[in-house]
């Protein structure tokens, strides 16, 4: 089936059209195509099909018109009711526009090879997608509005690049009339005019080409008020010259690093030979001064050669780290790795990066260099596809690294970068008109530093050019004594320190405690944190928006809020502050208080029917509830630790990783032993090692609780006799672990604790399907749905489908499929990735039996990926042995003996053991280790995907 929305809205079966309805049923299907296989909330679609104004039984229309649509489509049924809407599940090559992406991005990486015939080959296919307007009937709806942009964008994308291939061809000649007729309808876009000039140089026709460029500089004054880019005038350039160069020009690739908000200034030799260094050496480290703009240029050239790289080019920003920080758990958590069992974190991201080809930047080395030197060099000695970009004030020491010292800006780029910045606070700034040599005088007291002059360019909002070049004389913050021997640094020190003293006194005790944060705050944080009890809320929001407008804190809006953050360079001056006046001690408890009754409140409200906003609300302070615990071990804090950790077990663990267990298991040995929350401690560090696959470390961690039972309310997964349950029943004791459920049932019953109740009756539930018995599980299940439904918690909601899917599997698969599905989408929408794993991993198993083996095979890869990213092996060890019985479906028997092997030797069931399993003979000798016997399931399962 093929769904069309470049151009009038179609859906066509075997090349013939169907019939979809009237305009409500068309907008219904636009909106759910506009977000295919996401779900669409049932808001959004009435608002698609009625606009502003729906009617009072919508919900009732709405599920009319989605059944049409349905019916409409035909099998196999392809739309969804998933809470809180509905979701289209389409095929691959099925929606037009990710097929125009597509070959989109393969036209990118065949510019990247050279093949720039291949390159108008994919694009002349991927344009001929086209029949009109994208969503054309619907460009006036909300819904449509942002999904047409990003076409549209794409498809101008998509012709600029086409254009850039056929002069790689030198076909210019034949494109001239196309790109002229572009750039009278975008007459400031600077990348067609541009394309122009080459073409009609190419042609032998200079002057129209300086012609072109006369115009383009026209509009750009007139229009805009600003200059062409330096690009366009280095081609100006060229083209007076006649620079051989012109033979030669640049194709644009994708990106995958974060966009950047502003222009990237001057720096062309510096582009160049970075470039150039990635590809002759395997780790670039660009050291320099802080404020000189070594991530700036990092991230640049990042974007210019990640084309090269098949899996892409990665940020990890080192700086939230404290000093002994744990480098390798953050590249970890920015490339989503998770530990492996029997691994360092270290050898995880090895053997991760093994046979990868990938750009790691790692930004803001300093502070955590011998760590960061040892991760390094194992990545440079073992990953041969891999090339590092570090940036950092002094160079590595690893052996092939490149070092590359990043100079100061030259007059005329800093002079730019001013001017650039000015405007963008004050759009009417103008150069000519301040006071000759005011702004070269400003660029060169600051040395060229990119930081201190938009520090500086930030003040053109207050004065003049004059002034500040004034006031830098007899503040004599820059010029009074004795230099050090790196002036730019003392310019930098006296940059920001100046517009420190800009600040009233009331800012600059808030810029100075803000210095506390680790990766920003939200507004709460720097009101609970950083604000005096006798200050108000309007009064820190206006102290805070001071800051921002005076650039010293960077205000980024996000999902649930804005986040405020300081640069690193403001926040060690910041901290160097609070240390003067003797408040970092203070504040540093302080933090770690705020941030721990954080973790509390998010505790309690993750199990309730608010759970989504409570995670998203809390998942953005990971680097400060990491700095919050670190404060809390270091005063040897057993109490506020033990509130943290505790708390964390529910928010974090379940939905980031594994390191806040190991914080627990550090916690409980400076914890006092009759401390109420000792308990649900141990149970948490032991479910930490059942995640791992420790088992006896599991059993002894949950030991250390001495007996007790945690108290109501505690996290679900930190009861110490759960996790020894769940030993005995992973090792094969169900009688003991069902016998442990049916007594928490009655006691979760006694204590009217609902969230408890549905884990326990979920378990309940599990240990009849393992034994077997599924059908006396079913009552627990219902039970399980029931109590969850009330509590309108998601994640109880999706445990209790979970176990009513898993003992209806054999009986019903399709709506045990349903319902797993259901149960994958609950927890996805709280970020619960432990509960949305082993929902789609037993989709996937049933799949396995009971659907088409080709499904089930890309099931169970993406399953593979999920607990290898997790780290989770007790759970990868249950997924490797669903993948036996498939390969024994499909014939797949050496394969499947050789995970057999492995699954026995590790002392875990295998399928092959249980009767009629129907592939019997002698085990071999087990040769795989874990690492080994998912990448072998991984290449049989493609091989049938």
């Amino acid at each position: 089936m093929q769904f069309r929305i470049l151009g009038p809205l179609e859906v066509a079966a075997e090349g013939a059209p169907l019939a979809i309805g009237g305009p409500k049923p068309r907008a219904l299907l636009a909106a759910l195509l506009v977000q295919p296989g996401m779900v669409v909330s049932t808001d959004r679609l009435i608002q698609a099909v009625w606009g502003e104004e729906p009617p009072g039984d919508a919900l009732n229309a709405l599920r009319a018109y989605v059944s049409r649509l349905r019916t409409a489509l035909g099998p196999p049924v392809r739309l969804f009711h998933r809470v809180p809407g509905y979701v289209l599940d389409l095929a691959d090559g099925e929606l037009d526009a990710a097929q125009f992406v597509h070959l989109l991005g393969a036209a990118r990486e065949h510019g990247a090879a050279g093949e720039h015939d291949r390159v108008v080959r994919t694009l002349d296919a991927a344009l001929s997608l086209w029949r009109g307007d994208a969503l054309a009937e619907f460009a006036d709806l909300d819904f449509a509005v942002t999904e047409i942009a990003r076409l549209d964008d794409l498809r101008l994308v998509a012709v600029e690049e086409r254009i850039d291939a056929l002069l790689h061809l030198d076909r210019g000649a034949e494109i001239v009339a196309e790109l002229d007729g572009l750039v009278r309808r975008f007459p400031v876009r600077e990348r067609l005019a541009v394309q122009l000039m080459r073409a009609l140089y190419r042609s032998g026709r200079q002057t129209e080409a300086l012609a072109v460029y006369g115009q383009l500089r026209g509009r750009l004054v007139d229009e805009l008020g600003v200059e062409p880019s330096e690009q366009v005038q280095e081609l100006h350039r060229q083209v007076l010259a006649h620079d051989p160069a012109l033979g030669r020009s640049h194709v644009t690739t994708g990106r995958n690093l974060p966009r950047r908000a502003t222009s990237f200034v001057g720096r062309d030799a510096e582009l160049v030979g970075v470039a150039a260094a990635t590809e002759a050496a395997p780790l670039v480290t660009l050291t320099g001064v802080g404020g000189v703009g070594k991530s700036r240029l990092a991230l640049e050239v990042s974007e210019r050669v990640r084309a090269r790289f098949t899996d892409g080019a990665w940020l990890c920003e080192l700086a939230p780290l404290a000093d002994t920080g744990p480098v390798s758990h953050a590249v970890a958590a920015a490339l989503g790795v998770q530990q492996r069992y029997g691994l360092s974190m270290e050898q995880t991201l090895i053997e991760y990066l093994h046979a990868r080809t990938l750009l790691l930047v790692l930004d803001n080395c300093e502070h955590v260099l011998p760590a960061a030197a040892r991760l390094v060099g194992e990545i440079v000695a073992h990953c041969a596809g891999v090339v590092v970009i570090a940036t950092s004030r002094e160079a590595l020491g690893v052996d092939g690294e490149q070092v590359w010292p990043v100079p100061p800006l030259s007059v005329d780029d800093a002079t730019a970068l001013f001017v650039h910045r000015a405007r963008s606070t004050r759009p009417d700034f103008d150069p000519d008109r301040e006071t000759e040599g005011a702004v070269t005088e400003i660029c060169l007291r600051l040395d060229g530093l990119p930081l201190a002059i938009e520090l500086a360019a930030a003040r053109m909002r207050m004065m003049s050019a004059t002034e500040v070049a004034q006031r830098l004389d007899d503040s004599r913050l820059l010029v009074g004594g004795p230099r050090p021997a790196q002036p730019w640094h003392h310019s930098l020190a006296a940059a920001i320190d100046w517009s420190y003293q800009l600040l009233s006194h009331p800012e600059q005790t808030l810029f100075a405690r803000m210095s506390v944060f680790a990766g920003g705050a939200d507004l709460d944080g720097v009101r609970g944190v950083c604000a005096d009890p006798h200050t108000t809320d309007g009064e820190v929001l206006d102290l805070l928006t001071g800051l921002v407008d005076k650039s010293m804190v960077v205000a980024t809006p996000g999902r649930v809020g804005t986040r405020y953050r300081m640069l690193e360079t403001l926040r060690a001056h910041g901290h160097r502050r609070l240390r003067e006046c003797g408040e970092d001690a203070a504040l540093a408890r302080r933090h770690a208080e705020y941030f721990t009754d954080l973790a509390e409140r998010a505790a309690r409200g993750v199990r309730g029917a608010d759970e989504q906003a409570w995670v998203e609300r809390t998942l953005p302070e990971r680097d400060n509830l990491r700095v919050a615990y670190d404060q809390a071990f270091a005063d040897r804090n057993g109490e506020l630790a033990l509130r943290l950790v505790t708390s964390l077990a529910e928010v974090v663990y379940l939905r980031v990783g594994y390191e806040s267990a190991a914080w627990t298991e550090r916690t409980l040995d400076i914890a006092p032993a009759d401390h109420p929350l000792l308990a649900a401690a141990a149970g948490a560090a032991a479910r930490g090692a059942w995640n791992r696959g420790d088992f006896a470390s599991a059993r002894t961690l949950a030991a250390r609780a001495g007996g007790h039972v945690p108290s109501r309310g505690t996290a679900r997964i930190a009861y110490p006799a759960d996790v020894v349950a769940d030993v005995a029943l992973y090792e094969g004791d169900i009688d003991s672990a069902l016998r442990h459920w049916e007594a928490e049932v009655i006691a979760a019953r006694r204590d009217d604790d609902p969230i408890r109740l549905v884990w326990t009756l979920y378990y309940v539930a599990v240990c009849h399907a393992v034994r077997r018995e599924p059908r006396l599980g079913v009552a627990s299940a219902r039970e399980s749905v029931q109590v969850a439904d009330a509590t309108g918690n998601p994640t109880a909601r999706s445990m209790a489908r979970y176990a009513l899917a898993l003992v209806g599997k054999k009986v019903d698969p399709d709506r045990a499929l349903a319902l797993f599905d259901e149960a994958a989408g609950l927890a996805a929408q709280v970020h619960n990735y432990w509960w949305h794993g082993i929902a789609m991993m037993e989709a996937a198993a049933t799949r396995a039996v009971h659907g088409d083996p080709a499904v089930a095979a890309r099931a169970l890869l993406d399953v593979l990926d999920h607990w290898d990213r997790l780290g989770d092996w007790t759970q990868q060890w249950l997924n490797l042995r669903y993948v036996v019985r498939l390969l024994v479906r499909v014939g797949a028997d050496a394969e499947a003996r050789e995970l057999h092997d492995y699954l026995v030797a590790a002392g875990r069931p295998s399928p092959l053991d249980e009767p009629g399993s129907g592939l019997v003979g002698a085990q071999s000798s087990p040769t795989l280790s874990g690492v080994d016997a998912v990448d072998l399931a991984r290449v049989t399962l493609t091989r049938w995907a």
